[in-house]
């Protein structure tokens, strides 16, 4: 019944907008990035009007007049009124000292790596309630899966086949990633993609002042403040699987004056996800103000809380095409999580050529994951406490109880940087300073042994340690374009230091080791982007990184008997070419890489019965791959892009590295149907990969095709969205692990099958 009158509604829009109709529609990019234009002016007998967001303008003048079209930026064109038109506007000439952008962002064909930005606009045809990785996976070379199999709670990236610990998260400037972990825990940030403005996927090493973490790349999610007018609305969304969205935001525009803006945004998230007992929930609190003048500052603050039901196991491979097995989970594990961020971003420009930046910031954080235990020694949590048992009793001993596994963190930090330009050169100088602190916890409860239970009131805490570190960094970036010369010369270098120091409490059998470790990292970059004729640019670029190993290499949370070991860094070295063509209606990018890495750390296929991955040390890998995009204007109301990757993740046998997908591809179709209604679609294709290390056949999971179709229609101040995810109903599998055990046993996670979301958001005025 859903079903059909999800059908009808998107009916009754498309009719609905046959009977509209505006004598002229257009759209203005430029003409190199083929990319749209918001805000240029239109001027036509002695009226104008401005293109909207999408870079479109929709007017009732006559074919055959003359207008002139006009952008801060770009030359002036006088063009000729014609239906369904495109209109590409050139950028002016701008010295090199013109560019102003942080260290940390890519300049379109300007620096010399392979980059994908992800516009407001794009974001708001595909965020309904997903995490931000599910979004992310349109971008050439990412592949993302979540345990819920509908993309809401826990969720996880790669890049190029490098997972989340080893991609650099920034949010603002803000650095995401755990410092112990490296770990991007993205449910935490509920509905952080409804105040996006700009992310951009860097892949390869990442820019020198992401440090060690940008392995596979980087992602930086920039959110938006001011706004030309006031903004105020309301949203309500429903979907399948009982997914629910209410949030509300505000943006002052001028409300506070020229120079004052207020942004506010509150969202609250909850599904039951597609497999049982997976449900999530997430609230979303962001607040940010900003002042400018001579010197620019903005104030931000996210306070994320989720509690998610975690589901450790997949779906045995007999059962995993079947459409009612393939949803069942059990009851295990809840996370329960608050994270608070605060920054403040200060910018002031010294003079015409030196700008000063600053990024401080203070990050919280509180939380556990809970699961209840059976028959368990005692032995292994320290509850003899009375000491009237031998250890043999003690291990013979079993008791039922609730456990708790706590991390109660804070860290904060300032980056500092300062950009000095010419017509020639452009230098960046800046650091990090930043200071963690990670209290970590194991309690236990409500056990089924009644002298546990008498002697035992509340809590029980049977491990406890912390975790210290501090990372210095200071980089260099530089880039050189020579007077009258087609090339531009980049080269960075960051030399960063971290010392680690874990303190564990003597409980018990806990001994109570102590340690110090310290590391110091150089890490350069080179590359060259060379202009090759008017529509032709290719860029190389080489660079090596290193990064301290995560707290879990040397330490088990719970593991009071073995003294912690220091394990080794992780190294890589990285070479990259590229293409980038212009094309009269749209723009190619195709680029290769080859990376050597050394002690990379991976996961053992198999859980263990904590519901948790051992890892394991692989002496050498290779990651090679070849990834293109492309992007195609057919007309005013068309526009067509795709993009692809092949990758090869081997180990040192050539056998291809588990659970990361050979080839992948993108295709969406957005088509503006009239000024009110956008349809669009989109297609994912996933290839084979395996789940075991030895690459058994029988437990490879076979490649599929999904297709997603959705609509954005406007009426007065209502704007609907409904998207219909996985059309074809296609039945198919995102995540696996295999071993050999009485034969061959491999598990996988299987992923959502058709379903459908209608979100209504009401825009005051």
């Amino acid at each position: 019944m859903k079903t059909k009158f999800y059908i009808l509604l998107f009916l009754f829009f498309v009719s609905k907008s046959f009977s509209q109709n505006s004598n002229i529609f257009g759209i203005v990019i430029d003409k190199e990035s083929k990319t749209p234009l918001a805000g240029v002016n239109i001027e036509f007998d002695d009226r104008g009007v401005t293109t909207n967001d999408l870079g479109e303008f929709f007017l009732d003048s006559t074919l055959g007049k003359t207008a002139t079209f006009s952008y801060v930026g770009y030359d002036s064109a006088k063009i000729i009124f014609s239906d369904n038109m495109i209109v590409a506007l050139s950028q002016k000439p701008i010295p090199f000292n013109a560019i102003n952008v942080i260290a940390t962002r890519a300049i379109d064909k300007v620096s010399p790596i392979s980059f994908s930005n992800l516009t407001s606009e794009e974001i708001s045809l595909r965020y309904t309630t997903e995490d931000i990785p599910m979004i992310l996976s349109s971008e050439p070379g990412i592949w993302a899966y979540s345990e819920s199999g509908n993309g809401t709670g826990y969720s996880y990236i790669s890049i190029r086949g490098f997972d989340q610990s080893r991609i650099a998260v920034y949010l603002d400037g803000v650095p995401l990633n755990d410092n112990e972990s490296h770990q991007v825990y993205w449910v935490d940030h509920g509905d952080l993609l409804s105040d996006a403005e700009n992310v951009q996927i860097q892949r390869g090493i990442g820019n020198n002042l992401f440090g060690s973490s940008a392995f596979g790349g980087s992602i930086n999610v920039d959110t938006k403040i001011s706004s030309e007018k006031r903004e105020i609305s309301g949203t309500i969304g429903s979907g399948d699987w009982n997914t629910q969205k209410v949030s509300a935001s505000y943006r002052s525009g001028k409300d506070l004056g020229d120079d004052l803006s207020l942004a506010l945004r509150l969202s609250n998230i909850t599904s039951d996800g597609y497999r049982e007992f997976h449900n999530s929930h997430q609230k979303g609190l962001f607040f940010a103000l900003e002042k400018r003048g001579k010197i620019k500052n903005q104030f931000r603050a996210l306070i994320g809380y989720e509690n998610t039901d975690l589901l450790w196991d997949g779906i045995f491979m007999d059962d995993i095409n079947n459409r009612e097995k393939r949803r069942l989970g059990y009851k295990s594990y809840t996370d329960d999580f608050l994270q608070q961020i605060y920054s403040l971003n200060t910018s002031y420009a010294l003079s015409e050529d030196i700008f000063i930046r600053n990024t401080s910031y203070i990050v919280n954080g509180k939380g556990y994951y809970e699961t209840e235990k059976t028959g368990q020694a005692f032995y292994n949590y320290n509850l003899d406490i009375n000491d009237q048992y031998t250890d043999e009793q003690e291990k013979n001993i079993l008791t039922d109880f609730l456990r708790r596994k706590w991390i109660d963190n804070q860290y904060y930090g300032m980056i500092p940087s300062i950009t000095w330009t010419s017509n020639e050169l452009r230098i960046d100088i800046g650091g990090e300073l930043r200071f963690y602190k990670g209290d970590h916890y194991g309690e236990i409860t409500d056990f089924s042994n009644t002298s546990l239970s008498e002697s035992i009131n509340g809590w029980f805490q049977y491990y406890n340690y912390t975790g210290k570190k501090n990372i210095n960094s200071a980089f260099l970036n530089l880039l050189w374009h020579p007077k009258d010369q087609p090339f531009t010369i980049m080269a960075n270098f960051q030399n960063q230091n971290i010392n680690w120091e874990l303190d564990q409490k003597r409980i018990g059998r806990a001994v109570g080791y102590q340690l110090d470790a310290n590391w110091n990292f150089s890490n350069p970059r080179f590359g060259m982007m060379w202009e090759i004729g008017d529509s032709l640019n290719a860029f190389i670029n080489w660079g090596t990184a290193q990064k301290e190993p995560a707290d879990n290499q040397i330490i088990e949370a719970d593991d009071m008997f073995n003294k912690p070991k220091l394990a080794a860094a992780e190294v890589i070295t990285d070479i990259e070419l590229g293409l980038d063509f212009d094309l009269p209606r749209g723009r190619v990018k195709l680029n290769g890489y080859r990376i050597q890495y050394l002690n990379e750390q991976l996961k053992n296929i198999d859980v263990n019965q904590e519901g948790e991955y051992d890892y394991y040390f692989a002496d050498s890998t290779e990651h090679s791959g070849f990834e293109w995009e492309a992007y195609f204007i057919y007309n005013a109301k068309i526009n067509l892009s795709a993009n692809g990757s092949y990758m090869l993740n081997l180990f040192n046998n050539g056998n291809f590295i588990p659970n990361i997908p050979a080839t992948l591809f993108n295709f969406s179709l957005n088509y503006d149907f009239s000024k009110d209604l956008q349809l669009f679609t989109h297609l994912k294709r996933v290839g084979r990969m395996f789940v075991d290390n030895s690459n058994n056949q029988a437990g490879a999971i076979d490649p599929y095709s999904l297709i997603d179709i959705g609509a954005l229609y406007n009426f007065n101040n209502f704007e609907i969205l409904l998207k219909a995810n996985n059309i074809l109903d296609t039945l198919y599998s995102t995540y696996g692990y295999g071993y050999e055990y009485n034969g061959y046993q491999a598990y996988f996670w299987p992923g959502a099958t058709r379903n459908f979301y209608i979100g209504l958001t009401y825009n005051f005025k």
